[in-house]
């Protein structure tokens, strides 16, 4: 398994094989002050595998802290890598809606999206106070 492409964005959805996204790549949140919390994520992230690495897996997604604590409850779920009949490597797409989150001290955070174990992807975000 490897990873093709993985981001942040405002919205996204498949649309028969088709990726379509806005607002993509959001690498910083910024308020007036803490607690901060931001109305939605949407995570992306395209997975290649082969036919070999087909089958149900276990996905989570994690939302850590500059001290590596939870942020929101971990996103537990299984997931289908599907053999196709003539197909050889494949592409499994997560989109994920995260709602709400409230981030209670400002540096770097980060998304991790983990399958079967393996981190897929890592998408940082930055929370700070606005200037000024």
């Amino acid at each position: 398994m490897n990873t093709k492409l993985a981001f942040l964005c405002d919205s996204a959805f498949d649309d028969r094989g088709k990726l379509h996204a806005l607002g993509i790549d959001i690498d910083t949140v910024q308020g007036d002050s803490f607690p901060l919390t931001h109305p939605r994520f949407i995570i992306v992230c395209v997975v290649e595998y082969s036919t070999a690495e087909a089958g149900d897996k276990r996905m989570q997604i994690r939302l850590l802290d500059p001290d590596a604590q939870d942020v929101i409850e971990r996103i537990a779920e299984g997931i289908s890598f599907s053999a196709r009949q003539g197909v050889v490597d494949a592409n499994a797409r997560i989109i994920a809606e995260v709602n709400n989150v409230t981030f209670r001290q400002a540096g770097p955070h980060a998304f991790h999206v983990v399958v079967d174990g393996n981190e897929m992807a890592r998408l940082p975000i930055n929370v700070a106070l606005r200037p000024g």
